[in-house]
């Protein structure tokens, strides 16, 4: 019979046995001393690495894709110390060293191995290889869903504001149009994700219309038939961004010109088949390039569009702009007489029009702005003042 006592000395483990296991390796004194210097190292490097890329430009190959002019370094001045603070932190939130970097690579990790849109407000992946804005742009996809139906209240407002500028013009001899050109959603609904597949919602676009013929004589030019039946030719809309490509605004300015001649019938009868139309290779538009993923991706194809020799101009001033980004405002003269001349107010929309619109006027001048100036219609005494804007923005008509 063993004893208790002698049962526990048997079990007993001495600490220090481990050692004289010949299957035993002891771990190395100083290896969590070693793991602590390099991860202290590391997490210094990390701290260190934007200040020197902000010094040094490691990174300069990626530029910043934001349609917005970064903040610049403040300036302190005493004793607004708080202000400095605040223009401090916003000046280093976008302009922190790797920041573009880090963007680039976080882009192409979302859009190539996971196949989702790195920024799905602002961008929408659709189906062959198309690309839409998304709701941070006016909220234009849930406009295109009927959830944010133009109100009543705005659209009596915008009828009130272009009645009054109606008569306005027609008291100085000035004949007035609204010119809408289409949201991509409109033309290529077919490439639009599943989920915002929608063919029963009225547009606000259709709202607004009808509005217009109910309640004004002011003359709306619906360029979306003629840009519809033209696609089955040549894609009319930019597949990476948020506008028309040459050739959608060529058309888009035929279907113009031919409204506008029902008024001037001297004006020369717009054709198609007088242009040279050539394709070309396409370009990265503002979608992809607000994703970083301009230096992969780009449109398959745009348009070398030539007027015939009679309807040719040559630009006669350009003018510095800084309102909507910078884009300047342009006149041209034809040799055309006999045609009107044409005061044209719009959005960006109006920059690859400024190809095509000034061959059917005799003398026009194209403005970036969103507001109808009663000084600019005066100083120019047009025969014709076209305000555009973009489907998605209708309700801005109400601020007029």
């Amino acid at each position: 019979m063993i004893s208790t006592e002698t049962s526990k000395t048997t079990l007993d483990v001495h600490p220090n046995s481990m050692e004289n296991d010949p299957h035993h390796t002891p771990k190395p004194k100083n290896l969590t001393r070693y793991r602590f210097f390099l991860t202290g190292f590391g997490f210094a490097i990390l701290l260190i690495l934007p200040g020197l890329d902000q010094w040094f430009s490691f990174s300069s190959d990626f530029q910043s894709t934001e349609k917005h002019i970064l903040a610049p370094f403040p300036t302190f001045k005493f004793p607004h110390v708080n202000t400095y603070i605040s223009q401090f932190n916003q000046y280093y939130k976008e302009n922190f060293g790797w920041r573009n970097a880090l963007f680039y690579q976080y882009s192409h990790l979302k859009y190539d191995v996971l196949g989702v849109s790195p920024l799905p407000y602002k961008v929408i992946l659709g189906k062959n290889n198309w690309f839409y804005p998304g709701n941070d742009l006016n909220n234009v996809a849930d406009q295109h869903q009927g959830l944010q139906p133009i109100e009543l209240q705005t659209l009596q407002t915008i009828v009130q504001k272009l009645t009054a500028k109606q008569r306005k013009l027609a008291a100085q001899g000035i004949k007035f149009y609204l010119f809408i050109p289409p949201d991509s959603y409109t033309i290529y609904p077919e490439n639009l994700p599943d989920y915002l597949q929608n063919n029963r919602v009225i547009s606000n676009y259709d709202r607004l219309k009808q509005y217009l013929l109910k309640n004004t004589t002011i003359p709306l030019i619906d360029v979306r038939p003629a840009l519809l039946a033209a696609k089955s030719r040549h894609q009319t809309y930019m597949q990476t961004d948020t506008h028309w490509n040459d050739y959608g605004a060529f058309i888009a300015t035929l279907s113009l010109a031919n409204r506008i001649r029902q008024d001037f019938p001297d004006m020369p009868l717009p054709k198609e088949n007088d242009y040279s139309i050539c394709a070309k290779k396409g370009y990265s538009g503002d979608l992809v390039t607000m994703m970083a993923l301009n230096r992969d991706i780009s449109d398959t194809v745009n348009y070398q569009i030539d007027a015939p020799p009679y309807l040719q101009v040559k630009e006669a001033g350009r003018i510095h702009n800084t309102e909507l980004g910078g884009w300047p405002s342009q006149r041209f003269v034809s040799m055309n007489k006999k045609s009107p001349s044409l005061l044209f107010i719009g959005d960006s929309f109006t920059i690859s029009l400024a190809q095509f619109v000034p061959n059917y006027f005799f003398k026009s001048y194209l403005v970036r702005s969103n507001l109808i100036s009663d000084e600019l219609v005066f100083s120019e005494k047009p025969d014709v003042v076209i305000f555009e804007i973009v489907e998605r923005n209708l309700a801005y008509l109400a601020l007029l």
